[in-house]
């Protein structure tokens, strides 16, 4: 149910009660004589437009079926609101990587999971899940990293440097020093599966994503030789 325009039913017209509405003497021949019901405002948007008021018996609104389960469904799925990846890394993002080192990638732990949000009109309700089942990293390099967690937080300490993360990583081969503001750029996508259950039914939506850009500046480690004595000295 919508708390500005009521419930949507099939004609794609929202309604909500009308409890102080007047009708004139052609709107009350609509009332039916000895029969429970309201005056609800009506109101149309998209595709129909229009607004009004009209009388709902006890079986419906003019004739009219409440909405279905499915039409819920989709009323609930425009209703979910799913986090924007935010990225971590090991080295942090902003500091140069360097060639050859492996690097930890993941997002917060805490936007990992499910989201939901539920539609309902008097009598039946239905809600829409989301779970998130992918994160896919393009690192910009040509390389793409598939995840299918949120990675792992690089630990404080008691880790070799040189070892790869054992869930979420990457390890650049080449320097970004020939990219464009000398950084390589791609993004993160999670990925969610949304399906909806309610009204003794259910069923699955087309997958949604979320992708936040990001950015890695990669150099050449670099060696310093240092001349040593000379043969003889």
């Amino acid at each position: 149910m919508d708390p500005e325009y009521g419930w949507l039913a099939d004609d794609g017209c929202y309604y909500k009660p009308a409890p102080d509405f007047e009708p004139t003497p052609v709107l009350a021949t609509q009332v039916d004589p000895g029969v429970d019901g309201s005056w609800y405002a009506m109101e149309c948007l998209g595709a129909s437009t229009g607004s009004g008021v009209v009388w709902w018996r006890a079986t419906g609104i003019a004739g009219l079926i409440p909405p279905t389960p499915a039409v819920l469904a989709q009323q609930a799925r425009s209703r979910l609101v799913l986090p924007a990846p935010q990225v971590r890394s090991s080295p942090v993002p902003g500091v140069p990587q360097l060639v050859g080192l492996p690097v930890w990638l993941w997002i917060d732990p805490g936007t990992w999971g499910p989201r939901s949000a539920t539609a309902a009109v008097p009598g039946a309700a239905v809600t829409a899940t989301a779970m998130p089942v992918e994160l896919t990293w393009r690192l910009g390099d040509g390389a793409t990293v598939v995840c299918h967690g949120p990675g792992t937080p690089y630990p404080t300490s008691g880790v070799d440097p040189a070892a790869a993360s054992p869930s979420c990583g990457h390890t650049f081969t080449r320097s970004s020093a020939a990219e464009p503001g000398q950084a390589f750029r791609g993004s993160v996508t999670v990925t969610w599966s949304v399906t909806w259950a309610g009204g003794g039914q259910g069923g699955v939506f087309p997958v949604l994503t979320q992708t936040t850009p990001i950015s890695f500046r990669v150099a050449e480690s670099q060696t310093v030789t240092v001349p040593g004595p000379s043969a003889g000295s």
